[in-house]
């Protein structure tokens, strides 16, 4: 009866062990829609992701809406702009970059204001994102982050400048290859 015992606990515990490898093999997304505030991810194994609308806390509210939803490019992760309600706009603004990946979730909020534009660069493996204020250049932040551990591996604000031209001129002149990278998509 103890040998039994002790011949389960091993085979169980080999299995954990298989599905916990590294070189295990990750999810891969192959479509990802947005009908009625419902975001739907679909793996290359059929399988379908719905994940919920977010709780922003107490300042940013509940997320009322799923947008610029991408897929990376090596299918691994799947990216999003989560929106919330704006007291002072008519329309939701972008709070938060969402990253799903392997039945994980990971949110990127940097300074706190809107999230207009980002990207995955470096083939999926990292992506950058750029936030300013609503209405006006104030306040320009980029950020690139890795996607696997959501570490944050450089960030870039341009001179602060009245001038639009001035602002733009200095991000033409000093800012970092992934930072271009990002505003060539404009």
């Amino acid at each position: 009866m103890r040998k039994g015992m002790r011949v389960s606990t091993l085979c169980i515990a080999a299995l954990l062990l298989a599905e916990m490898r590294p070189d295990a093999a990750p999810e891969r997304y192959v479509a990802a829609t947005v009908q009625n505030q419902r975001l739907e991810i679909r793996t290359d194994a059929g399988k379908s992701i719905v994940p919920r609308l977010r709780d922003g806390g107490n300042a940013a509210g509940q997320q009322v809406e799923f947008k610029d939803v991408v897929i990376s490019p090596d299918r691994r992760t799947v990216g999003w702009l989560a929106m919330y309600a704006n007291c002072c706009t008519s329309y939701p603004i972008p709070l938060a970059l969402v990253l799903y990946s392997d039945g994980k979730t990971r949110e990127f909020t940097g300074t706190g204001l809107p999230i207009w534009r980002w990207a995955f660069q470096n083939e999926g493996k990292q992506v950058a994102f750029e936030q300013e204020t609503v209405h006006g250049g104030i306040g320009i932040h980029y950020e690139l982050r890795d996607v696997l551990t959501g570490r944050l591996l450089a960030h870039f604000e341009p001179k602060e400048s009245e001038n639009h031209d001035e602002r733009l001129a200095d991000i033409t002149a000093n800012a970092p290859a992934w930072v271009k990278q990002l505003d060539a998509s404009r």
